[in-house]
C-alpha cells in the first residue's frame, strides 16, 4: 500500500506541474505570433483565440481539431495542452493582450499594463490587483513583467519519451502511464493486465490529488490524536512535579519564616528587657542627684528675688553678694554623670533586614540640652521612585521607616521602605484630611460631619476617638506638640488644643485660620507655621505669646509645607516648583525643580532624612525625591 500510494503520488505531482503556462511563449506572441497548425503569422491568422496555456491559434484549425476530437489541442510541441472547451468560448487575441492584466481582463475592467508575475497563480497583475493578491495571498511568490518576458527555459513541460516532440495529452487510470495522442492510438494493453482507461491529464490529476490529500488527511489523523495522548501524559507528570516543588518551596519558606521570628521574637525580648533597666536607672539618678540639685538652685534663686523690705540696704547688698557668688559656683561646676553598663546596640550583619545585638562597653551620659544637628542646604531634587494610590492623597507622614498617606477614600495605606504598599491599612469615617505619628501611635483627622480625630496603633487598630465640631475644608491641620493636639477652629479664629485621649485644653487666637484651606506645621515645641491657600499668606506664629513672628506673602496659593531642619520647604497650587524657605526670618532663600511634579494640587509634604516625599493629588501617586 505504501509503495502504491508514493508511486501514485509522484505521479499527481507530475501532472500537477503540467498546469504551469509558458510565459515564453506569450512573450514572443507580444512581438511575433504564429499559428502552429496552420502556420500563418500575425495579422495573417484567421480570427485568432488565445487558449488557457497563452498561446494564439487560427480558429479554424482550433474547431477542425475540436469536430475530430471534442478537445481544443495546443498544437506547439513544448506546450501540446489538451482543453474540454469549444473553440468559440476561447478568448479573442488581442496583440497587447500578453503583458495586460489577466484580473482586469477576467473581469471586464478597464486593461492596464501588468507589472508582476505570480508563479503560483500563473497569472499577470497590475499594481492595483498586486497589492489586493499579497494582501491575501502573501505566501505566494512574484516577479517582475521582465522576468517573466525573459524565463523560457523554466517553463518547459514534460515530452513524451516514446514520440519526440510530442506532449503528453492523457493518463492511464488503472497503471497511471502517461500517453501522448500518437501513443493513444497505438495502445496496448494496460500494465494491470487489462486495457488502458484513459482521462485527460488535468482530470487525472485532479482526481489523484484528492486521493492523496485523503490519505494525508487520515495519516495526520492519526498522529495527531497519538501525539495528543503523548502531550497530555506530559503534562499531567509536569503538574504532578511541579506541585510537588511547591510544597517543597513553601513548607521550606514556613520553616524559615518560623526561624526568623522566633530570632527576632529573641532579639525584641533582650531589647525591651535592657531597655527597662536603662529607665530604672535613668529615673533614679533623676530622683536622687539631679532634683536634689536643681531644688537647692531653685531655693536660692527664689530667697534672691524675694522683695523683704524689713531687710536694710547694706544686708541686701550683703545677701546678693553672697548667693550671688554661690549661684556663680554652681554654674560653673559640670552636672552629675549617669553611668550605663553592658548597653545593646543593634548592628546590620549582612543583609539589609538581618540585624543582631551586640553588648558595648560601659558609657556615661552627661545630661545637656542639644540643638537639632544643621542640615545640608538642598538645592536640586532627584526622583527615586514613585507609588500609585487607589485614591487621591491629602495628607502624608513618615514615621520609622514607613510613610502613611491619608486618601479621599476613607482609608490610609502604608509603604514601607522597599516601595510595598498596603492599601486599606486603616479605614475611617471619611477622607483623610490630616495623618501623623506621635510616640507610636498614629493620629488622623478624617472630613466627616462633624471632624473625626482618631487614635490608632502602629498595627492599625482604633484605641480611641472624638469628635472636633468645626467644619474644615481640604486642610492639613493637625500638629502634636509636648503631649497636646493642636487643630485649626476657622469659625472662631483661633487654634483649639486638647489632650491625648480628647479633652479640651484651652484655645490659642489664631487670625490666619479664618481661612478655610489652611495647613499647620510645627518647626519646633514652641512655634507654629501656617499657610493660608485662600489669602496666599504664610506666617509663624509664637505658641507662647501666640506673637506674629514674620509673614510671607510672595508665594501665591501655597499649599503642602514641612520643616527641614533651619528651613521650611513649600509648595504652591499648579506650580512644579518647591520653595526653600529661611524659618527663622520667613525670606525665600533658593527653590527647587523637577519635571516630573505634575503642575496640580500637592497638599502636603513630608521628609525623611535627605528624601523629600510628595504627595500628588492629580495624578494618584506619591514620589519619592532625593534632595542634593
Amino acid at each position: 500500500m505504501a509503495a502504491y500510494f508514493a508511486g501514485y503520488c509522484e505521479f499527481a505531482v507530475k501532472c500537477a506541474r503540467m498546469k504551469e503556462p509558458a510565459p515564453s511563449a506569450m512573450a514572443s506572441a507580444s512581438h511575433d505570433i504564429e499559428c502552429e497548425f496552420c502556420g500563418l503569422r500575425n495579422e495573417k491568422i484567421i480570427d485568432p483565440k488565445i487558449l488557457p496555456c497563452g498561446h494564439i491559434h487560427c480558429m479554424p484549425c482550433l474547431a477542425s481539431h475540436y469536430e475530430k476530437n471534442k478537445i481544443c489541442w495546443c498544437g506547439l510541441q513544448s506546450c501540446g495542452k489538451v482543453y474540454k472547451m469549444s473553440p468559440e468560448s476561447l478568448d479573442d487575441y488581442d496583440v497587447d493582450d500578453a503583458r495586460l492584466c489577466d484580473t482586469r481582463i477576467k473581469i471586464q475592467q478597464h486593461k492596464h499594463q501588468a507589472t508582476s508575475y505570480c508563479t503560483d497563480c500563473s497569472m499577470k497583475f497590475c499594481k492595483e490587483h498586486l497589492e489586493h493578491h499579497d494582501v491575501a495571498l502573501g505566501d505566494h511568490h512574484t516577479d517582475s513583467m521582465t522576468w517573466y518576458m525573459s524565463n523560457e527555459s523554466q517553463h518547459k513541460p514534460d515530452i513524451c519519451t516514446k514520440h519526440e516532440n510530442q506532449p503528453p495529452v492523457f493518463g492511464c487510470k488503472v497503471c497511471h502511464t502517461i500517453s501522448c495522442m500518437k501513443c493513444v492510438a497505438d495502445s496496448s494493453k494496460c500494465e494491470k493486465g487489462g486495457p488502458h482507461d484513459f482521462l485527460l491529464l488535468e482530470d487525472l490529476a485532479s482526481s489523484l490529488l484528492n486521493t492523496i490529500k485523503t490519505e494525508e488527511s487520515t495519516t495526520k489523523d492519526g498522529e495527531y490524536e497519538r501525539l495528543f495522548k503523548e502531550v497530555s501524559k506530559v503534562q499531567s507528570n509536569f503538574d504532578d512535579e511541579t506541585q510537588a516543588m511547591l510544597l517543597l518551596i513553601h513548607n521550606t519558606r514556613d520553616s524559615q519564616l518560623n526561624e526568623i521570628k522566633l530570632k527576632y521574637d529573641t532579639l525584641e525580648k533582650r531589647l525591651l528587657e535592657n531597655r527597662q533597666q536603662s529607665q530604672t536607672k535613668i529615673a533614679d539618678f533623676i530622683e536622687d542627684e539631679l532634683l536634689k540639685q536643681w531644688i537647692s538652685l531653685r531655693t536660692k534663686k527664689e530667697l534672691l528675688e524675694t522683695e523683704t523690705t524689713s531687710y536694710p540696704p547694706a544686708a541686701i547688698v550683703r545677701e546678693f553678694k553672697e548667693l550671688k557668688a554661690e549661684l556663680d559656683r554652681i554654674a560653673k561646676e559640670d552636672l552629675p554623670k549617669l553611668k550605663l553598663t553592658d548597653q545593646l546596640q543593634l548592628k546590620q550583619t549582612g543583609e539589609r533586614r538581618d540585624m543582631e545585638l551586640e553588648v558595648i562597653s560601659a558609657c556615661h551620659i552627661i545630661v545637656k540640652e542639644q540643638g537639632a544637628p544643621p542640615v545640608q542646604f538642598p538645592k536640586s531634587l532627584t526622583r527615586l521612585s514613585s507609588v500609585q494610590m487607589p485614591s487621591a492623597p491629602l495628607s502624608i507622614c513618615h514615621y520609622k521607616g514607613n510613610t502613611y498617606i491619608g486618601l479621599r477614600d476613607n482609608t490610609v495605606s502604608r509603604v514601607d521602605m522597599d516601595n510595598n504598599v498596603t492599601n486599606g491599612f486603616i479605614s475611617t469615617s471619611g477622607q483623610v484630611e490630616s495623618v501623623t505619628c506621635y510616640k507610636n501611635k498614629l493620629y488622623t483627622l478624617s472630613h466627616s460631619s462633624p471632624l473625626t480625630v482618631s487614635v490608632y496603633s502602629m498595627e492599625g487598630e482604633l484605641i480611641t476617638s472624638w469628635e472636633h465640631p468645626y467644619h474644615i475644608y481640604f486642610s492639613d491641620m493637625l500638629v502634636i506638640i509636648n503631649d497636646k493636639v493642636l487643630l485649626s477652629d476657622p469659625p472662631n479664629s483661633r487654634i483649639t488644643t486638647y489632650s491625648l485621649d480628647g479633652q479640651v485644653l484651652h484655645h490659642m487666637p489664631c487670625p490666619l485660620t479664618v481661612s478655610s484651606h489652611v495647613t499647620i506645621r510645627s518647626p519646633d515645641n514652641s512655634s507654629l507655621i501656617l499657610s493660608s491657600f485662600t489669602h496666599s499668606k504664610i506666617c509663624k506664629i509664637d505658641t507662647t505669646t501666640h506673637e506674629v513672628m514674620w509673614t510671607l506673602t510672595q508665594v501665591k496659593r501655597p499649599e503642602g509645607l514641612v520643616s527641614y531642619g533651619e528651613y521650611i520647604l513649600l509648595t504652591a497650587h499648579n506650580n512644579k516648583t518647591i520653595y526653600i524657605i529661611n524659618s527663622t526670618t520667613g525670606n525665600i532663600v533658593s527653590q527647587m525643580a523637577h519635571r516630573s511634579i505634575d503642575a496640580g494640587s500637592v497638599p502636603s509634604l513630608e521628609v525623611s532624612g535627605s528624601t523629600l516625599i510628595l504627595p500628588k493629588y492629580n495624578s494618584k501617586e506619591v514620589s519619592f525625591y532625593k534632595m542634593n
